[in-house]
């Protein structure tokens, strides 16, 4: 008797409905772990798998290389030679370890410290100083590799706080350029060796990497590396004179016609190389003084003042003062003196100018008025960072009140970054055209072909002929007659300004020294700024390292 078979329940149903969701989902799951696998995370878990069979050695830093204007490469300059040595070839093997010392003339110590510091790795890694060339054949021979292998930074790099440094644990790019341009310098430029382990089968054997399977991988047709706008010549003359300087400096040097920036240095230094001792120092090594700080402008502020009062025509070129020493600031007790506390005594405007004359200047601003000379800050772009690409960079200090006198002769809280002030002579220099300061030239490939160009902004045209005319013959003036008469026979003459900014440190007041200009005096190219910080000790004149800096230039340029 057959059984009958009635309609399915509905309880039936749903448990069927439920069993073929749940099918669906875990099928589809399935589907988006192999689709993760095989398309979305590819690269992460073949690079877990390449990790997994192969030691790599890297032979530099896998960055692309930072290059001067002349594509004189100012990272990866040094070369060393490196042993990669099986770690089995130097387990108790003399025979080995005596052909390293004879090919090498590196001691047992050096050998051995080189393989505890690289317990976990197939491969040792030995730097060498010097290596008997006769005796590579052998050494390879020995499965024991010998190749050149370039560090990212030399212990006298040059523009060191500009181009930044790596974070020595993960290379990870930690300032300046390094970590502006990170995305177009990681990853390239690769060179390393590639060694494949031999699997478990293969350790049963004695066997630690598989026999003839070392690869070397050099460059890339993809590789990108950076060209700047800096020369390298005037960067190292920049640097060696400096360096000479015991006080903290910044230098800031600028072409006037293109705005390009050809040298930028900031000192104390610091070794790229050896970062941590910098960390807790109270002298700021890691710091660029040319971007990262600001300080009170002093006199050089004049050369806004002069241009406030001439384009809103309160003065003209027939202006005069008679200086006593000192003078009253407006309707107060209060007095503002003069460095020649004997007074000038009857001056012209380029007197005024030359001898930098406190009292004249407090003159000039109270018929300007604050109104006027803030607007003129912002006409000339001092109000805004120039803006480079780094990070590090700050802009002024400009206060919402600040007394008259103060901003005559640009002390209180007005503050600059000397590559603000060089902006600001750029366009002096310039005949009064902006052209905005930029330090990238270009994106290049391993040929020094251009991938990419850094384009700069447009021209702007702020000061009329007249007034740059008055202004830039009054800053000749200073270097032939003012404060900065010691450049009276620098040869190819200058314009410049000079300036004391008045400072504290640790409650203790302090003088920066300040002077910037154009060199030379007639068809100039070079807008230059120097500062010199005060110390607790003493303050300096930053005068003879501008004028050692445009000798020099003029040696090797003129």
């Amino acid at each position: 008797m057959s059984r009958i078979k009635g309609p399915v329940s509905k309880r039936s149903r749903s448990r069927i409905k439920s069993i073929f969701l749940i099918c669906i989902l875990i099928y589809s799951f399935l589907l988006y772990r192999l689709a993760d696998i095989k398309i979305f995370k590819y690269e992460e878990y073949s690079k877990r798998v390449e990790n997994q069979s192969t030691d790599k050695i890297n032979l530099n830093s896998a960055r692309g290389i930072i290059y001067d204007r002349n594509n004189i490469p100012l990272t990866d300059t040094v070369k060393k030679k490196v042993l990669l040595v099986p770690q089995k070839l130097l387990n108790g093997n003399y025979e080995n370890i005596s052909l390293i010392k004879k090919a090498t003339n590196i001691t047992d110590e050096d050998i051995f410290k080189a393989v505890q510091e690289q317990l976990l790795s197939n491969i040792v890694e030995i730097e060498v100083e010097d290596i008997n060339e006769s005796m590579i054949k052998q050494l390879e021979e020995k499965e024991i590799i010998v190749r050149e292998k370039t560090f990212r930074y030399s212990e006298d790099n040059l523009l060191t706080h500009t181009i930044g440094y790596l974070k020595k644990a993960d290379k990870s790019p930690q300032s300046g350029i390094e970590k502006d341009m990170d995305d177009i310098l990681k990853d390239s430029n690769k060179e390393y060796v590639s060694v494949f382990k031999a699997a478990d089968s293969g350790k049963t054997q004695g066997l630690d990497i598989l026999n003839g399977s070392i690869e070397t991988v050099t460059s890339s047709d993809d590789d990108k590396h950076i060209r700047l706008t800096i020369d390298s010549k005037i960067q190292k003359i920049v640097e060696d004179t400096v360096n000479n300087e015991s006080n903290p400096t910044a230098v800031v040097i600028s072409d006037i016609e293109s705005g390009e920036i050809l040298s930028i240095s900031s000192r104390p230094n610091y070794n790229q190389n050896d970062i941590s001792k910098y960390i807790n120092s109270n002298n700021r090594e890691l710091e660029n003084r040319a971007i990262s700080v600001t300080y009170p402008p002093g006199s050089v502020f004049k050369i806004v003042v002069l241009y406030a009062a001439l384009a809103n025509k309160v003065i003209d070129e027939n202006y005069t003062y008679n200086c006593t020493g000192k003078t009253k600031v407006g309707n107060t007790d209060e007095v503002l003196h003069c460095h020649n506390l004997d007074g000038h005594g009857k001056e012209t405007l380029k007197d005024v100018f030359a001898n930098s004359c406190n009292p004249a200047f407090l003159d000039i601003a109270s018929k300007v008025g604050k109104e006027k000379i803030l607007e003129a800050i912002k006409t000339l772009h001092l109000d805004e960072s120039v803006g480079i690409g780094l990070d590090e960079e700050v802009s002024s200090k400009i206060p919402n009140e600040i007394a008259i006198r103060n901003l005559a002769i640009g002390q209180g809280s007005l503050e600059f970054t000397p590559i603000q002030i060089n902006q600001l002579t750029q366009i002096i220099a310039n005949n009064g055209t902006y052209k905005p300061l930029y330090i990238y030239d270009s994106v290049i490939n391993n040929d020094k072909n251009i991938i990419k160009v850094f384009k700069n902004s447009k021209d702007e045209e702020i000061i009329s002929p007249y007034i740059i005319t008055k202004i830039k013959e009054i800053m000749k003036s200073v270097s032939e007659e003012g404060t900065a008469k010691d450049l009276a026979d620098l040869e190819g003459g200058c314009g410049v300004k000079t300036g004391t900014a008045q400072s504290s440190l640790n409650k203790v007041s302090i003088n920066h020294g300040w002077i910037t200009g154009f060199y030379p005096s007639e068809n100039a190219k070079y807008a230059i700024t120097v500062l010199v910080e005060g110390t607790e000790t003493e303050s300096k004149s930053a005068i003879p390292i501008f004028k050692e800096i445009c000798e020099k230039i003029n040696k090797e340029y003129f």
